[in-house]
């Protein structure tokens, strides 16, 4: 008998550990204000017709506990177009290469402002929930036993989004796959030609210039195509403008230069607007001109006593140098406003263990490595 109570008292410990919260009621809203201001695009449980990619919207969730302790939301949002199908799920992030991804640049909420209760029907007591506009994981909120929350997340489409398909989306984590009897995944169906579909995208060398192809399988009232380029990407500029084919069913290519590339590692993306302004952003792609010879030495190589480096024929501002050994592991970073062009600069540091590092060095259009032996 005795067993069997400890068996039970385990076996509960278990139960408890595992615990799951409960998604429940939604509802869509338009990105047009506060957490409380914003409008809503249709009622509490209802699907809605998206027939802009250019266009962010909420998505309200409601997350209830009906466990015997207070138990944390640490989920993630997901879509699919097929429910039924297990693995068919897909975490919303920021990665441009989903067909959803978080409205990250918007300023009407930021991320995890606490949110009030805005969705009826549940008679448990509200708990303040968060907003969720940069980060994939909503977590940090502790629900206590018979309280509820509401977590509100900021998503748009990208140029993945397939048109006239239905989507689902769910919380995945905390709330695994609980439903209440009744209660239906948020749901909504892409209009059945959205702006752009875009089958390709290409940073190739040619000579000293970098080469930029991209391909659309079908166009609706494309305006253009802003190329731009960045040297950390984060910071975007704009190097160039295409103009677009407007509203075409069939294959349509371009081609665009990059005259003058950054030193080191060049990103490229495609920023493609709609003869309404509105606007999305391609997935990103790289590259490291072949041509451009060794840009950084350090001296001495091996080093006895000080690591000295300078740049070889041009200069640069706002530069991070990161010494890291063999393993990875950081032991010196600085910052230096300003590198003269071969002129010697000189980490202030004491003189390392004798080994093999990797020295990084990065600024304004520049990200280059060197190996320094230390003696």
């Amino acid at each position: 008998m005795k067993k069997i109570f400890i068996l039970l008292a385990l076996l509960g410990a278990y139960t408890s550990s595992f615990a799951f919260l409960t998604q429940s009621s939604w509802r869509w809203r338009n990105n047009n204000g506060s957490q409380t201001s914003a409008t809503w695009k249709a009622n509490q449980n209802t699907a809605i017709m998206y027939t802009s990619i250019h266009e962010a919207l909420r998505l309200r969730v409601e997350i209830y506990n009906s466990n015997s302790s207070s138990t944390q939301v640490e989920d993630s949002l997901q879509y699919t177009t097929t429910p039924e199908v297990a693995n068919s799920w897909v975490n919303i992030g920021t990665h441009a290469g989903k067909d959803f991804v978080l409205a990250s640049s918007i300023n009407t909420v930021a991320q995890n402002e606490p949110t009030t209760s805005q969705i009826t029907g549940n008679a448990y007591t509200y708990y303040p929930g968060k907003m969720m506009v940069t980060d994939s994981v909503a977590k940090g909120v502790f629900i206590p036993q018979s309280n509820r929350t509401e977590i509100e997340w900021a998503i748009i489409g990208t140029v993945k989004t397939l048109p006239n398909t239905t989507y689902y989306f769910k919380h995945w984590g905390a709330t695994a796959n609980n439903l209440p009897p009744g209660v239906t995944y948020p749901s909504l169906t892409t209009a059945g030609t959205l702006p752009i579909k875009l089958t390709g995208f290409s940073a190739t060398g040619e000579g000293s210039k970098v080469k930029l192809q991209w391909s659309t399988e079908s166009e609706q009232n494309n305006d253009r195509f802003d190329v731009q380029r960045s040297a950390d990407g984060r910071t975007w500029e704009t190097i160039s403008s295409v103009k677009g084919k407007g509203t075409i069913s069939s294959t349509s290519n371009y081609t665009t230069y990059d005259n003058s590339p950054l030193k080191g590692i060049t990103y490229y993306r495609l920023q493609q607007y709609d003869i309404n302004g509105k606007s999305t952003a391609s997935d990103v792609r790289s590259f490291r001109l072949g041509a451009i010879k060794t840009l950084v030495s350090v001296s001495p190589n091996p080093a006895r006593a000080g690591i000295n480096f300078k740049f070889l024929n041009e200069g640069a501002k706002n530069v991070l140098a990161v010494l890291s050994d063999a393993n990875g592991k950081v032991v010196h970073q600085q910052t230096f406003k300003e590198v003269q062009a071969n002129a010697l600069n000189k980490l202030n540091l004491q003189q390392p263990a004798p080994g093999i590092y990797i020295l990084k060095l990065k600024g304004e259009g520049l990200l280059e490595s060197i190996k320094v032996v230390v003696q």
